[in-house]
């Protein structure tokens, strides 16, 4: 349990690196920039992954942060990130049952892009390895929220801004990342 709660102070006060903004890009050319990404892998625990053209739609598509303007910056992020935590493949109602993953393992950094401060969370799914054959690992998604929707100094969790761009919309936050900080108060 020590390990876990030293894992989940390390993320919260991680450092967060520095980025600028790009303009915003369509799928097409969030795309061709992904293309040219290499297996990415993780300096701290040295896990190789993937980004597949074919999650790009899905991970620029997410509600509040406009991942596409920092799609670039995604290699660097991954590799510098630190595991959260992992869980198995299990098939819940209503949900698609993916047969050919073995677990997710999620991945946290934070990053400041002149704006704000953002934790991203990746969500790596890991293939079920096929005889001698290591499984490998895909990024399926990206979530980006705000720093400062964690930070309330009584341990909650209160709303404190608009995410970029999103000046009528409510912020956007991560339950999930909710969760895994709320996990060892």
């Amino acid at each position: 349990m020590m390990e876990y709660t030293n894992r989940v102070t390390t993320i919260q006060n991680l450092e967060a690196q520095k980025i600028t903004l790009n303009m915003v890009l369509n799928q097409k050319e969030a795309e061709n920039i992904v293309r040219s990404f290499s297996p990415i892998k993780n300096l701290n625990d040295e896990r190789i992954a993937e980004i597949p053209v074919s999650t790009v739609g899905k991970i620029i598509k997410h509600k509040g942060y406009d991942v596409s303007r920092i799609i670039n910056y995604i290699p660097a992020l991954y590799e510098t990130s630190l595991l959260g935590w992992s869980e198995p493949e299990v098939h819940q109602k209503g949900h698609k049952y993916h047969p050919n993953i073995k677990e997710y393992h999620h991945y946290i950094n934070k990053f400041n892009d002149g704006i704000g401060e953002y934790f991203i969370r990746f969500t790596l799914s890991e293939e079920k390895a096929k005889k001698v054959k290591i499984g490998k690992n895909y990024i399926h998604s990206t979530f980006i929220s705000s720093v400062t929707i964690y930070k309330n100094g009584d341990g909650s969790q209160r709303i404190r801004e608009n995410s970029p761009g999103e000046a009528s919309s409510p912020p956007f936050y991560d339950l999930r990342l909710i969760n895994f900080f709320n996990s060892v108060k």
